[in-house]
């Protein structure tokens, strides 16, 4: 084969396997890329759906009043008052197995943190705050400490990590107020 090259222009050898092999690397580099876009998307889209879930679980007429109920309690309000109270005793315990499956699915990392605080952070931390003394009682009472564990674990993580740009004292419509779709 013979190359023309311009006058003071030095040829660099090239066999074909080089080519290949620099075509392989170029290949398995955009590949990466793409597989990383891809993860990424997948990612996304697993939080939305997740989302999706945790909202459609949420808009049952039973979580919504028992979620009015728990938010109203008096911070106050002793463990011995609130089983009292039938109907207080019910939402809480409504509010508490539904955090707590929600705590262990923020654990094995099926939902993540910052979604579980951008939807029920401010239900989680307000509802361990007003019935977290009775589940307290009711550990004590059973000798049982994995009773809501996970339920407490979630309040808790949400205030040691507080992922999400809203808080009990700053809302969506605070932090949010300058998003454009």
């Amino acid at each position: 084969m013979n190359v023309h090259l311009r006058e003071g222009a030095t040829a660099i050898p090239m066999d074909l396997g080089t080519i290949a092999n620099v075509a392989t690397a170029a290949a398995v580099i955009t590949g990466l890329f793409f597989g990383l876009a891809e993860i990424a998307h997948a990612r996304r889209e697993r939080e939305e759906r997740v989302a999706y879930e945790i909202v459609h679980a949420m808009l049952t007429p039973e979580w919504m009043r028992a979620v009015f109920i728990v938010e109203a309690l008096p911070d106050q309000l002793s463990a011995h008052d609130l089983e009292a109270d039938q109907q207080k005793l019910e939402a809480a315990r409504t509010v508490a197995v539904t955090l707590e499956t929600l705590g262990y699915s923020v654990f094995r990392r099926i939902v993540p943190l910052r979604v579980a605080d951008e939807l029920l952070g401010g239900i989680t931390r307000v509802g361990w705050r007003k019935i977290g003394p009775f589940i307290e009682l009711q550990r004590n009472r059973s000798r049982n400490q994995k009773s809501m564990e996970w339920f407490q674990w979630l309040a808790e993580r949400l205030d040691q990590y507080h992922p999400a740009r809203t808080s009990l004292a700053s809302g969506a419509h605070q932090a949010y107020r300058d998003w454009r779709p």
